[in-house]
């Protein structure tokens, strides 16, 4: 969905190492799947208000600094993968100007100012012109030539992006439609990240670009028909009664509703099974433990995605004809056919 406004200038608490952190997997592993460094672009969208003496918007604002957010970000990607996802940000760029929608409407300082207030409603149509973005900093030429890998954009509230797109050759669903009309022999993605917010927040943009490329992977989702290892990986006690496993971004494994992060009511879960993946296979049972909030955070929004994606298997070899190392597919989709995009997608 697009970023939504939450006048929130809270900022997540500093990073910490999840309470269960996935093992290593053996060294020297022939299949194992090599780290990457993705190159990436970012651009901030974080104009000098002239009237505050030229501050940046997010300083006049009280909002979080997106540069510091970009590198904890990344930081907590890295992390969370074992230091297989190293994402460089190989360039910054900060843009001195508001993003231009679809109809060319541009928000100045005072017209954010006066909808953050509620003196007036926000600009309609939201949609950006992602277009018009990708052409001014020539973005599909730059991944053809190999320069960057994909495109974060820091950007104010109601600039109309989607959390996660996708663009070029063999794009797809990203949680977002993909972009059309861009042409590039490399499908990449655009982030785009809300700087009212905090990591927690962009770490949720992942983890939902992260369901979207592992249910092209597995060839759909229905986690309650628990027919593929990722419809099984986000079990969670509402659907499956004494069955949870690691839940998905929104429900963690004993939620009853969607965000609910902080509930303390214990469950059964296999949850630490899958820090062994594969070997919890062919029947999935597992070891089973009790489980609360407190093992994710108690309630932090990035505590408890740290967690899920920390939990993401990350193994050597094949199962079922899928790697066993889905953090490969999530950061080096291009790479692998089950991921790229210009391969059939596979079914259930």
């Amino acid at each position: 969905m697009r970023n939504v406004v939450l006048f929130v200038a809270t900022l997540i608490a500093a990073t910490l190492v999840p309470q269960s952190a996935p093992k290593s997997p053996a060294a020297g592993a022939a299949d194992l799947p090599a780290g990457v460094k993705p190159k990436v672009l970012l651009l901030i969208f974080d104009p000098p208000v002239e009237s505050e003496g030229r501050k940046r918007l997010h300083e006049v604002m009280h909002w979080s600094d997106p540069e510091w957010n970009s590198k904890e970000y990344a930081a907590d990607l890295k992390e969370c993968s074992g230091g297989y996802a190293d994402y460089q940000i190989v360039e910054t760029v900060e843009v001195d100007e508001y993003p231009v929608k679809k109809d060319g409407f541009r928000y100045d300082f005072a017209g954010l100012r006066d909808v953050m207030a509620g003196k007036q409603p926000h600009h309609d149509p939201d949609a950006i012109d992602y277009l018009a973005i990708l052409k001014q900093f020539d973005v599909a030429a730059r991944v053809d030539k190999g320069e960057i890998d994909e495109l974060w954009l820091q950007m104010m509230p109601y600039s109309g992006s989607w959390e996660s797109t996708m663009a070029g050759d063999g794009a797809y669903f990203c949680n977002s439609d993909p972009l059309p009309g861009v042409k590039c022999s490399r499908s990449f993605i655009v982030m785009g990240f809300n700087y009212e917010r905090g990591v927690g927040e962009m770490l949720e943009d992942y983890g939902h670009r992260t369901e979207s490329i592992l249910t092209h992977v597995f060839g759909g989702w229905d986690a309650a028909k628990k027919k593929t290892a990722w419809d099984r990986f986000t079990l969670y006690d509402k659907i499956a009664p004494g069955e949870a496993a690691c839940g998905n971004v929104h429900f963690a494994p004993n939620s009853t509703g969607d965000y609910e992060w902080g509930n303390a009511t214990p469950v059964l879960s296999n949850c630490d099974d899958w820090l062994n993946y594969p070997d919890l296979r062919p029947d999935l049972k597992g070891t089973k433990r009790t489980v609360t909030c407190a093992d994710w955070g108690n309630g932090n929004i990035r505590l408890h995605h740290k967690w899920w994606l920390s939990h993401l298997p990350r193994a050597a070899g094949s199962s079922d004809g899928k790697l066993n190392h889905w953090w490969a597919y999530t950061a080096d989709f291009n790479r692998w056919p089950e991921s790229n995009g210009r391969a059939p997608a596979p079914k259930k």
